[in-house]
């Protein structure tokens, strides 16, 4: 990870508005309390010159890369250290080094902990530490700059490992949530939600001239090996199944658990004829494995019905080609089971 990548928000739109708040915040407390500061300490219009500027720059970066994303990298990298640099500046030009004027450094610790990841964190907080030094060493003595130095930097460094800490449980709960969405916690394959996702790029897309073929299959008396067998018997069988399918699966297919015994193949790229190859591999492959059994010595003998169906032949979209492959399934089962059936060629009525 680069530099430029460890100071790219994970949330670029919760970014943006992490950034407005704390400008808005900082330029609303500067506004109110000015006037009560001592006349040493008030802002001249240099300092409000400078502060203003930077204000305007960094709100205008915050907004365009709000709506630009990562192509503005660099304006998410240079916004908060922008930020940061101005509440230094502003501090030396008014000769101010209070606790009044330190606390602003808590800003883009804040920003960093809350919004990058970790490195990013750790930027700002070592950004901020040295401003902070830049503030105290410039304006106070030395064991007056010291003392001071010494308790904002264990305010900042506190608060940006706690939220840092508090960011990165979240996202990895988050991910993890993701994950199982996306993941059959039983066989592993990923459910319906992401084979929805790819079959519609598939369809959407100009993959290859051969189409998309889309393959559905179940397990031939299912509720018969679990009534016989237990349920746990059944499980097995689906998580070998899975794991068959997948072996003979080229790197471009997604393999689906659609619920119960029922599992979808998606084949981008796949003509009708190559695809009912390899329903037809996938039919006998099941038929030669012998299942085991949990509490068994004995292996089981499993078979499966197949349906196929191919866009654009049988198909406009992702939910005809469902439709297709679903009623070759049926047409299977109400054959024998035990089979592979493809949806016919036919030519589609116009749209």
């Amino acid at each position: 990870m680069n530099f430029l990548d460890c100071m790219l928000p994970r949330d670029h739109r919760a970014a943006a508005r992490t950034v407005l708040t704390l400008c808005g915040v900082g330029a609303l407390v500067s506004v109110v309390f000015a006037p009560l500061q001592p006349q040493d300490r008030q802002a001249g219009p240099t300092a409000l010159g400078v502060g203003a500027a930077v204000l305007v720059v960094v709100v205008t970066l915050a907004v365009l890369a709000r709506h630009f994303r990562e192509a503005n990298r660099l304006a998410w990298t240079v916004s908060p250290l922008l930020a940061l640099a101005a509440i230094v500046i502003i501090d030396l030009l008014t000769h101010d080094s209070s606790v009044s004027a330190q606390i602003f450094l808590v800003f883009p610790v804040l920003y960093g902990a809350s919004q990058l990841p970790v490195r990013g964190s750790v930027v700002m907080t070592v950004a901020a530490l040295v401003g902070e030094l830049v503030v105290v060493g410039a304006q106070l003595s030395g064991p007056e700059a010291v003392v001071d130095a010494g308790y904002v930097a264990a305010a900042l460094i506190t608060t940006a490992v706690l939220l840092t800490s508090a960011t990165e449980r979240q996202a990895r709960l988050v991910l993890r949530l993701e994950e199982m969405a996306a993941i059959d916690p039983l066989t592993g394959l990923v459910t319906r939600r992401v084979l929805d996702q790819a079959a519609s790029s598939a369809l959407s897309g100009a993959t290859s001239d051969d189409g998309t073929s889309l393959i559905l299959l179940d397990v031939d008396n299912f509720k018969t090996i679990n009534d016989q067998h237990g349920h746990p018997a059944g499980d097995q069988v689906l998580v070998e199944l899975a794991e068959r399918i997948v072996a003979g699966a080229g790197h471009s297919d997604v393999v689906c658990r659609l619920g119960g015994d029922e599992i979808a193949v998606l084949l981008p790229g796949c003509a009708r004829d190559e695809a009912t190859r390899r329903a037809e591999a996938i039919l006998e492959d099941v038929r030669r494995h012998g299942f085991a059994v949990l509490g068994s010595t004995e292996s089981l003998p499993v078979s499966v019905s197949i349906g196929l169906a191919h866009a654009p032949s049988d198909a406009y979209d992702l939910r005809t080609l469902y439709t297709a492959a679903d009623g070759a399934l049926y047409e299977a089962k109400r054959a024998g089971r035990g089979r592979v059936m493809a949806t016919a060629d036919r030519v589609l009525p116009a749209r």
